[in-house]
């Protein structure tokens, strides 16, 4: 278990997927606005969570 001196680092896994959403959200953003935005970021997340799990 982590302590709060040494964090447990991010698993390489989560850290694609969450630089997928925001690369998504960044797309859609710039091309449809804000809660479209949102709305692509975490349904990429969503959908790479259970496609790598």
């Amino acid at each position: 278990m982590a302590d709060s001196q040494n964090p447990q680092a991010l698993p390489q896994r989560w850290a694609i997927i969450l630089l997928a959403g925001v690369v998504a959200g960044a797309l859609v953003l710039s091309m449809a606005g804000a809660l479209a935005g949102l709305g692509a970021a975490g349904a990429a997340v969503l959908a790479l969570n259970k496609l790598v799990a």
